[in-house]
């Protein structure tokens, strides 16, 4: 009998000691949870744009990386670091879905996306290849949530090189309502800490019904991009806007204004300045319409341009990560915008488009 006690009691305390060493185990990976999400989106789409080409014609593509959103794929990394802290990381590259290449003309891999970071009850900071505090700040108030970026001036508004700047330290706390934006891009310029720079502030207001935000940006540029030594300007914008939510309707307006310093043996400084205004409606938890109107007025020594865009389009859900778009817009330029090759390659001041596909997030 006593043998078989010692032998239920050593059973027992080898359960026993089996037990804790689980819950050990279970309490620090619940401790050290992580994850990796895959996620992209993929736009199938074709374009008809009248005056699209030089000779008047219509152009029909297939938008090189997506009419309504941008076609993506990338990584999202998550480490909980226990007590509410965590550390992530987000790798993001862009593709044209026709032919399967890189999106980025430089041959960039995470073109869009590059960061690391870390967050907590105090906010989140990430550092890298990132968004500006611009593209942030407006999509509270941009009708159409900056999809068809081909075509309206949202990326414009949003500064930075593709709306993004490298080398940046971004800041953003969710505080009941109220979301603060602060960023600082070092240069990089051997002997300055201000050449090359960016730095950015803003705050973001969140409620049903209302939608606010304002933020300022100081960038220093370069005079030339492809000299090896050049001396750097200040380009400062200024952004504010909102939304109101009446019903199944909301409306939105904003305005932005970039000035762009330069030699004083060129004529005056280059300004941008941006207004728009839209509106949202659910007709139906599927079927939505979206229409805008963006104004972009321009001063480059001494030469003024413009360029208005009008824009309506409707999409309906076929699932939640499925949904078919279209569009009709139009857009016409004036005064030196009409010959500006870069944003008017076809050289005509009025182009009328039509777009339609499907896009599919995973």
């Amino acid at each position: 009998m006593e043998v078989a006690g010692r032998g239920t009691r050593g059973i027992g305390l080898k359960r026993s000691l089996a037990v804790i060493t689980l819950l050990g185990l279970s309490a620090g990976a619940a401790h050290a949870q992580s994850s990796v999400t895959l996620y992209g989106s993929l736009d199938g789409g074709l374009r008809n744009l009248v005056n699209g080409t030089k000779a008047g014609g219509a152009a029909l593509t297939m938008a090189s990386s997506g009419v309504y959103k941008s076609n993506r794929w990338g990584f999202l990394g998550v480490e909980d670091l226990g007590g509410g802290y965590y550390a992530r990381f987000n790798l993001e590259a862009g593709y044209i879905l026709s032919t399967g290449a890189n999106s980025s003309t430089t041959n960039q891999l995470f073109a869009r996306t590059s960061t690391v970071g870390f967050g907590g009850p105090f906010g989140q900071v990430d550092m890298g290849h990132q968004f500006t505090l611009q593209h942030r700040l407006i999509k509270d108030f941009e009708p159409f949530d900056l999809r068809y970026l081909g075509i309206t001036e949202a990326a414009a508004i949003s500064g930075g090189t593709n709306g993004r700047d490298d080398n940046a330290i971004h800041y953003h706390g969710d505080f009941g309502a109220w979301t603060p934006r602060f960023v600082y891009a070092p240069g990089g310029i051997a002997g300055s800490l201000a050449s090359g720079s960016v730095l950015a502030g803003g705050l973001n207001y969140h409620s049903k019904l209302l939608r606010f935000g304002a933020g300022y940006t100081h960038r220093s540029n370069p005079l030339s991009a492809t000299a090896t030594t050049t001396p750097y300007f200040a380009n400062n914008q200024y952004t504010a806007g909102g939304a109101v939510t009446l019903g199944p309707v909301d409306l939105m307006a904003g305005y932005s204004l970039a000035t762009q310093a330069v030699p004083s043996t060129v004529h005056g400084e280059t300004r941008n300045q941006y207004l728009w205004g839209g509106f949202r409606y659910k007709a139906s938890p599927f079927f939505h319409v979206t229409g805008a109107y963006y104004d972009d007025k321009n001063s480059t020594a001494g030469v003024d341009g413009r360029k208005d865009v009008a824009i309506l389009g409707v999409t309906y859900s076929l699932s939640k990560s499925t949904e078919l778009y279209a569009d009709v817009d139009y857009t016409h330029f004036t005064g030196g915008y009409v010959t500006n090759a870069t944003l008017n390659p076809s050289g005509h001041a009025k182009q009328t488009g039509v777009s339609f596909g499907m896009n599919h997030n995973f």
